[in-house]
């Protein structure tokens, strides 16, 4: 079993920074998760939903998991996105991430087939973590029905907890269902619930969650440590609501369009703009809205570097 600590309080789900040739800019997206550590998270998911994961194919996840071996990143605060379609992939993907010191995987279920049964689902898991076969791996589950079209049942969870008790440690939930973030939290003890969307952060913490792994925690980061850090407190509450008028704020627009045009204005890089299609950029209408919305709250992105 690894000895690494496990994770906990405020991660973003880290964005991929993009060529204007549509290549993966490595070293871009090692410098923006290091802003991020820097700066208020206390860990980053890479190949996440909104780091267009799924828009990479799985030698150019290699590659950039060799280059990141190479960094000073401290491998104890990432996450790894390494759950395909693909039962082989995501076995050797999640292999890579552990040569490259990383022990936290986040797994979306094999989503293409659809209606699959909890006991398709277990046999996939249990093929995965029985592949990969180390006892240094952190298996946290990715519910997010709205996009996979696959959720993950309590029942189905209760199964692979009592099967890999010491290896399945958590759950990114992004359902938006608070009251099932809740009641993961409550009947799972141990279990590490991260709430998708930092709006939910202080109900979840309260409940015994985890934390929070959220997309627009690419630009809300200060405020989500500040709720983080003031949760048992008096100003718990008062924080939460500003944090959570942040979200809602950011939630009117697409979540990777919109955080990477924010980022690009912050900091004069215009290459934040690249996405992989389907996704397109914000126009300029949509963009300036966005900024409008945002100076109209209380909003700061930390210092970065242009």
């Amino acid at each position: 079993m690894s000895s690494s600590p496990r994770l906990a309080g405020v991660m973003a789900a880290g964005l991929t920074a993009f060529n204007d040739d549509l290549s993966v800019d490595v070293a871009g997206t090692l410098d923006h998760t290091r802003w991020l550590l820097d700066n208020g998270c206390d860990g980053v998911l890479l190949f996440g939903t909104t780091g267009e994961g799924n828009s990479l194919a799985l030698a150019e996840k290699i590659d950039f998991l060799d280059q990141l071996a190479d960094s000073d990143l401290p491998r104890d605060r990432l996450m790894i996105g390494t759950g395909v379609c693909a039962l082989p992939e995501t076995v050797a993907l999640t292999r890579k991430m552990l040569d490259t010191g990383i022990d936290a995987a986040l797994m979306l279920p094999p989503f293409y087939f659809k209606n699959p049964s909890d006991d398709g689902l277990f046999d996939y898991f249990a093929r995965v973590i029985d592949g990969v076969g180390s006892e240094a791996l952190k298996v946290y589950l990715y519910h997010f029905p709205q996009m996979s079209a696959v959720p993950f049942s309590h029942d189905l969870i209760g199964r692979l907890l009592a099967a890999y008790p010491k290896t399945v440690c958590g759950v990114k939930d992004s359902s938006g269902d608070v009251d099932n973030m809740t009641a993961m939290a409550r009947n799972f003890p141990g279990f590490d619930v991260f709430a998708g969307t930092e709006r939910y952060l202080l109900d979840v913490l309260r409940a015994g969650g985890a934390g929070t792994i959220t997309a627009t925690g690419n630009v809300t980061l200060a405020q989500c440590a500040a709720v983080y850090a003031a949760w048992r407190g008096a100003e718990a509450d008062a924080a939460q609501d500003l944090l959570t008028s942040q979200r809602l704020a950011l939630q009117n627009y697409p979540a990777a369009a919109g955080v990477k045009e924010l980022l690009a204005r912050a900091g004069g890089r215009a290459s934040w703009r690249n996405l992989r299609p389907p996704l397109c950029r914000l126009d300029s209408a949509t963009a300036d809205k966005l900024a409008a919305d945002m100076a109209a709250i209380t909003f700061r992105i930390p210092a970065l570097a242009a």
